[in-house]
């Protein structure tokens, strides 16, 4: 028995015009556990306030959530107040301010989330990691992201 191995190539666009590339390095690493009842996106805050966070990212989150508010494409908002894991957290840290997406999942509802909106109530605990980074840090301007001028 022969076996025929085919490949192909595709050939995919290039972008209309290179992306922004703004070079940063990790000056420290937080490690938060926010536990039940809190607010998760109101803790995140206060934590980027408290130890003077600017410029960073969270990068990875675990946890449970009971209560969330969030809103995709078009703002629309949602809320779901029934028991949810934590899939998946993240997003950029730019003048203090975060601006996290989130994906949950529970067995009634599968997979679902959007931009994380205050009000989420932690059901039992939320770990999570920030990075603060050093260097020129960006700011949010006009919903674009840009070095510090």
């Amino acid at each position: 028995m022969k076996l025929i191995v085919a490949a192909a190539i595709l050939s995919l666009p290039l972008a209309a015009e290179e992306p922004a590339v703004f070079p940063a390095n990790i000056s420290k690493i937080y490690r938060i556990r926010i536990d039940k009842n809190a607010n998760l996106l109101e803790s995140i805050q206060a934590a980027i306030g408290k130890h003077g966070i600017r410029d960073g990212a969270v990068l990875t989150a675990a946890g449970s959530l009971g209560e969330c508010t969030f809103h995709g494409v078009g703002g629309t908002k949602q809320s779901v107040k029934e028991d949810m894991e934590i899939n998946h957290l993240g997003g950029i840290i730019a003048n203090a301010e975060p601006h996290l997406h989130v994906v949950l999942s529970n067995a009634k509802r599968g997979a679902f989330g959007g931009h994380l909106e205050a009000g989420c109530r932690v059901s039992n605990r939320v770990e999570l990691t920030i990075a603060q980074f050093g260097g020129s840090p960006l700011h949010r301007e006009k919903g674009s992201l840009e070095p510090k001028k």
